[in-house]
């Protein structure tokens, strides 16, 4: 499914798929969430340390594309710091 527009449904939907990125390559939390703050899409993440980490792109960036390759391409880049926190 491409992104046409950002609204409650889209955000659960990049969520899930958020979950499944982090789950594939074994990263764990407590919590995560997906929000929009203006411009940009923010990424909630909450790992053992309690503390909320917050990882900003821009809405823009992500119209037009799967939401599969939006959490790939958000995600991989911050894989290895997630594993530290996990």
């Amino acid at each position: 499914m491409e992104i046409n527009k950002i609204d409650s449904h889209t955000l659960a939907l990049i969520h899930r798929a958020f979950e499944i990125v982090l789950e594939q390559n074994k990263v764990s939390f407590k919590k995560i969430g997906i929000a929009e703050e203006g411009e940009q899409l923010l990424f909630l993440y909450e790992g053992k340390d309690e503390k909320v980490h917050v990882f900003k792109w821009s809405k823009a960036s992500s119209t037009g594309i799967s939401i599969g390759v939006l959490a790939q391409s958000v995600l991989m880049p911050i894989i290895p710091h997630l594993r530290l926190l996990s």
